[in-house]
């Protein structure tokens, strides 16, 4: 199984989760009166334009950008819009190991679960492989990433190959994934094979 760029992207929405949680620590005190209208509903801190970069050793490792970002203290929850990130190789290169997109995420701070809703795709340059998904879930726990039942996701390799269906699960511990319900898919012999 491939981690088609979804560990960098949850890794990186953690840090996002803590800039915001960090930046509604330094909010106004607007006074108990009004603080107690608020409802859990009602975001701590929102941010619009978001763009953040972790830099390791000089180099970037890693992207994220989102058009709006709402905080949630309280629930230990941040939810995104628009989201694109880049996961950048190790070796300093500056050449893109994974890129991602989402037309929304929501990221649990507390289990650093995460669940990506609307037009879901991770492209893994080095696996090779895209999937893409109308919402997949990740279990920071279990190490899961999963569709709903009813959810098409799409697994291709560059070379051709690939494989769609509902009821997708993933299991990054064993590096292993099936789909619950009927797959299609065409298999493309590589070039070395006889």
């Amino acid at each position: 199984m491939v981690e088609p760029g979804g560990t960098a992207f949850l890794r990186a929405l953690g840090l996002v989760a803590l800039a915001a949680l960090l930046a509604s620590a330094c909010s106004l005190d607007y006074g108990t009166p009004l603080s107690d209208d608020f409802g859990e509903d009602v975001p701590d801190t929102v941010v619009f334009g978001f763009s953040h970069t972790v830099v390791e050793n000089g180099s970037p490792r890693f992207k994220l950008e989102a058009d709006r970002g709402e905080a949630y203290q309280s629930l230990k929850l941040l939810k995104l819009t628009a989201v694109r990130f880049v996961e950048y190789k190790a070796d300093g290169s500056g050449a893109v190991n994974a890129d991602g997109k989402a037309e929304s995420a929501v990221f649990h701070t507390d289990t650093e679960s995460a669940e990506l809703s609307g037009s879901v795709r991770f492209h893994s340059t080095g696996d090779a492989m895209t999937v893409e998904s109308g919402y997949l879930s990740w279990d920071g726990e279990a190490k899961e990433l999963a569709s709903r039942a009813e959810t098409v996701t799409t697994l291709r390799d560059d070379d051709g190959t690939w494989l769609s269906g509902s009821g997708f699960t993933a299991d990054a511990k064993r590096r292993s994934f099936r789909f619950g319900n009927r797959a299609d898919g065409r298999y493309v012999t590589p070039k070395d094979e006889p």
